[in-house]
């Protein structure tokens, strides 16, 4: 087995479940010899670009489906035995059945999900890494991750708004048993490996919506090396950790043969209550062996234990046993009756959260909900929703997502009009089954009709179909000419609606924002730009101009470098050298007027280049937006820069230059006349451009040119000792940090949710060491996260075109660029894509940093770890 981070004991106690890389096994000890002697394939075509994001957290509920995640990076295709087949990139949870005969999605999204539980109510939880550390489930729901687009609903809500002071958060478990005191009942436990403890969360309800409470760390190890990475409840009541107890954690940091890696000494710890006076027994598993239960003790234990997993396992026995000679949808049909005396209690009586009666109810609806056949029952529960309590509400609106039906509309419509704001879980997913039923169900968009518009029109907005557009089109003709309704018409109508949306934003004019989204839709459609478009887009852009801010600014220069807008040339060259504008606005305004015309660009923005008193960073972006262009004029500016430019300026055009077969031709021409200093040929990104080009056929000319230069291992690790000795001396403040941080990070990476999620997320980052934050700030390119590779794309114009891949549109793809700015790229414009060993983040913070600012942001990273605080 190679990694096998997913693990699930069967009831059977004969069998396991259990990950390696690719593929999922099930593992059979057919002879009692305690020995698996049988291996099956369950289930393969699982990623492995990217081998810490394996799929993992095995759990099996007792609707006999196993549910599991699915994690960071890689992209996976897993077919079932019946035909049944799923396609996942990056972060989703999805489920299986135990046999491999079936496999569906159940969300998409999160980043890096590692751990799941389940509370009473049978609700799934999932910890996950850089977005939040608890996430209820929501079936359908669409979670945020990095750079990805949700669904057209927006995405659904988290459990926590807190991130415990670190990025990697796992191991989930959920706290229902009589051991520990019973403030403890009701709490999530995980744990955090950066900062070596395990961290608790008291969950208060809203209705059906969770919110965690942060609370006082559970446990807190001064051992550097503990990594609790999965946390499990057990019969006896008992917490279990697993330790993968470490001084590496994440296999990018260091190379795969470092010798700082351990391979021997990962642990398993149990967590018990001894009483206030030191003198409580232990606790004891309360069976040996379920299989040997009777089904009266199985059927007793499942609705009585006062443990969860208790009650789960005798539910999955009981399962297995009556599931011997019948289907599977057949055995939990008969579960559901058994553990809910038939049909017990009318479901709107208000009944307590802790009452097993309102547990077994609500797995009989969960049950239900799985069988094809019961349509007409979930039909009733749909005409009930408005008189349920909310924990009934909730699992009614779970089912109608499973069971789509024109008859939903008008009872789903009626609850997301009167649905508490607080209870926010069951608003999204009641919107979730409305857009179901608008996507699946025959006669949905009739019974639309005669619904709120409101309500049909936001969720509309999900439905990724022509007769969704067809609705949207109709908001907007009205006037709402939101720009997700523009992007929904643009992206899923035809080129008759796109038109007609035109059409209503020329008859009465919208913000920038809304014809920018149209042009983004037709763009990921791969459709064409109707003959009015141009028209409407300048005059959106020119009443954007007369008020501009950061964000119509930003708008209407993508929007007039996208169309080519000949008539916003001059206003945009004229605030470009504003100076009393700010950089960012103005690099991005030089950005558009390439895109307009870069001939008559590249005088503009070298005037740029070549101004001392002009804003370092500003000087570069105007470098880098010559060098997308690609053109005679915008070289020759570039190289007359080249010889008077500082070194952190020539390090951007000598980049800029060598991103095309033509540029890396004059630079190394210029080097080889003296304009130019040779060591930028052994900056990694430029020579690895350079590489790109020709075949390799420059290579002997760069050698010839870089002979006899100290090695550029040598020079950035006597950086980094300098700037080490240096940082010892100084007296550096952690307030100035932040601001610096603000200025130069925060556009790619984010800590305490103020910055961008384009990078990975610095919470806890502190932990790392002065050393270690020295080299990934200066030598950013020496051990790079497969996850943040930059990505090369070659261009049918001779371009070169590098950064984060964030994300893919339709017929689009968006790459982030250094300074974190989107850029949008059409598929049929790219030759070839390549994902490289370099990261996109600049390697001369260096020189773009100075020195004291430098101390400064050190020491505001340095101050991001977890504060020690007593283990209870």
């Amino acid at each position: 087995l190679n990694i096998p981070v997913g693990i699930l004991p069967l009831p059977d106690c004969k069998s396991c479940i259990v990950s390696s890389v690719g593929r999922i096994w099930k593992l059979t000890d057919t002879d009692d010899d305690g020995k698996a002697d049988k291996r099956e394939i369950l289930l393969s075509g699982f990623g492995t670009e990217d081998t810490h994001g394996m799929t993992n957290s095995f759990t099996l509920l007792p609707d006999g489906w196993v549910y599991a995640t699915h994690g960071y990076k890689n992209t996976s295709k897993v077919k079932g035995t019946d035909g049944s087949t799923i396609t996942m990139q990056s972060g989703n949870t999805y489920r299986f059945r135990p046999d491999g005969s079936h496999v569906e999605h159940w969300t998409f999204g999160q980043v890096n999900p590692f751990g799941m539980t389940v509370d009473p109510w049978f609700n799934l939880y999932t910890a996950d890494c850089h977005s939040k550390p608890i996430t209820q489930l929501i079936r359908g729901a669409y979670y945020d991750s990095f750079g990805k687009p949700h669904d057209g609903l927006g995405f659904a809500p988290h459990v926590t708004r807190h991130d415990h002071g670190s990025t990697a958060l796992c191991g989930l478990a959920w706290y229902d048993a009589d051991h520990f005191p019973k403030e403890w009942k009701g709490c999530m436990f995980l744990g955090n490996v950066v900062t070596n403890r395990i961290n608790a969360d008291r969950i208060v309800w809203h209705g059906s919506t969770p919110e965690g409470k942060e609370l006082p760390d559970f446990l807190v190890s001064r051992d550097p090396w503990f990594r609790p990475t999965d946390i499990k409840l057990g019969p006896d009541g008992a917490l279990y950790v697993a330790d993968f107890y470490n001084k590496i954690i994440g296999h990018y940091e260091v190379d795969l043969h470092h010798p700082g890696r351990d391979k021997d000494h990962g642990r398993v710890w149990r967590i018990v209550w001894k009483g206030t006076d030191g003198k409580a027994k232990p606790p004891k598993m309360p069976r040996a062996d379920w299989t040997k239960a009777t089904l009266q003790e199985l059927y007793f234990d499942a609705r009585q234990s006062l443990n969860l997993t208790v009650r789960s396992i005798a539910r999955s026995e009981a399962l297995r046993r009556l599931g011997k000679d019948a289907a599977p949808e057949t055995a939990t049909a008969r579960l559901a009756t058994l553990l809910t005396d038939h049909n017990g209690p009318d479901p709107a009586t208000k009944l307590p959260d802790d009452s097993p009666a309102l547990a077994n109810l609500l797995l009989l609806v969960h049950l239900r909900s799985e069988s094809s056949d019961q349509d007409a029952t979930v039909r009733r529960w749909a005409s009930q929703l408005l008189t349920a309590t909310p924990r009934f509400q909730r699992a009614w609106v779970e089912a109608l997502i499973a069971h789509p039906h024109a008859d939903n509309v008008a009872p789903l419509v009626a609850l997301i009009q009167k649905c508490p704001a607080e209870d926010t879980h069951l608003r999204h997913a009641a919107r979730i089954a409305l857009r179901n039923t608008l996507h699946d169900a025959k006669g949905g968009w009739a019974a639309a009709e005669t619904a709120d518009p409101a309500v049909i029109g936001d969720v509309a907005a999900g439905v990724h179909t022509k007769e969704a557009a067809a609705f949207v089109l109709k908001q907007v003709q009205a006037g709402k000419a939101e720009p997700r309704f523009c992007e929904h018409v643009g992206r899923y109508g035809d080129d008759a609606q796109a038109a007609a949306a035109v059409a209503a934003l020329k008859e009465k004019p919208a913000p920038v924002f809304a014809v920018q989204s149209l042009v983004r839709g037709l763009q990921a459609r791969g459709g064409k730009v109707p003959p009015d478009t141009t028209a409407v887009a300048e005059a959106a852009c020119v009443r954007a101009m007369k008020k501009p801010n950061v964000y119509t600014l930003a708008a209407t220069s993508d929007l007039a470098g996208e169309l080519k807008l000949a008539n916003l040339f001059d206003p945009l060259a004229k605030f470009a050298a504003n100076a009393k504008r700010p950089e960012g606005q103005r690099a991005t305004a030089m950005t558009a007027l390439v895109q307009i015309d870069p001939v008559k660009a590249a005088p503009v923005l070298g005037r740029t280049l070549t101004d001392a008193k002009a804003p370092d960073g500003l000087r570069e972006r105007a470098a880098a937006a010559l060098a997308g262009a690609n053109v005679p004029a915008a070289r020759e500016a570039l190289l007359a820069a080249l010889s008077a430019a500082p070194a952190r300026l020539s390090v951007a055009i000598a980049t800029g230059l060598a991103s095309s077969p033509q540029g890396a031709v004059t630079l190394l021409d210029a080097i080889k006349q003296g304009k130019a200093s040779p060591r930028l040929l052994q900056e990694k990104g430029v020579a690895f451009r350079i590489a790109l080009h020709d075949g390799g056929k420059l290579k002997p000319r760069m050698d010839e040119l870089t002979r006899g230069l100290p090695s550029v291992d040598a020079r950035v690790g006597e950086l980094i000792r300098t700037r080490a000795a240096s940082f010892g001396k100084a007296k550096p403040s952690a307030v100035l940090g932040k601001k610096v941080f603000t200025q130069h990070c925060a556009a790619c990476h984010q800590i305490g949710g103020e910055g961008q999620k384009i990078g990975p997320q610095l919470d806890g980052i502190g932990n790392r060491g002065a050393e270690r934050l020295l080299e990934d700030i200066l030598d950013p390119n020496r051990n790079v996260d497969a996850a943040f590779r930059a990505t090369v794309l070659n261009l049918a114009d001779g371009r070169t075109l590098t950064g984060l891949l964030v994300r893919e549109e339709g017929q689009v793809l968006v790459l982030a660029d250094a300074a974190g700015k989107e850029v949008r790229v059409p598929r049929a414009d790219v030759e070839k894509r390549t994902t490289t060993t370099l990261s996109p983040m600049p390697a001369n913070f260096d020189t773009a940093i100075p020195e004291a600012d430098f101390h400064h942001l050190l020491a505001y990273l340095l101050e991001q770890r977890a504060k020690d605080s007593p283990a209870r």
